[in-house]
């Protein structure tokens, strides 16, 4: 089964801690590279931590499986499996 490696909230203040040792300013703007030709802003109401499923999903052409997350509300979209998680989110909708 294909999956990434999630970043952990502890991966996370490790991350914040390095930047603030290297003169990372309050005002620094935080974007996300999406691989298209500009930066995606994040906004500053975007981190919620919310509750969510883990689930598997087959590539009908490779059958390969690949794991994922739903979040609770949406579980009814597939099938789970596992145990709720509480998770960390940045909501970026448009």
């Amino acid at each position: 089964m294909e999956q990434l490696e999630t970043m952990t909230f502890g991966q996370l203040k490790k991350i914040i801690t390095e930047l603030d040792q290297r003169g990372v300013r309050n005002d620094t703007k935080v974007f996300i590279d999406t691989g298209w030709d500009s930066l995606q802003e994040v906004n500053a109401d975007a981190l919620k931590v919310i509750s969510a499923f883990p689930f598997q999903i087959e590539d009908v052409l490779t059958k390969e499986q690949y794991g994922g997350f739903v979040r609770e509300e949406k579980q009814h979209i597939q099938e789970t499996i596992g145990e709720k998680e509480t998770v960390i989110v940045i909501e970026q909708f448009y």
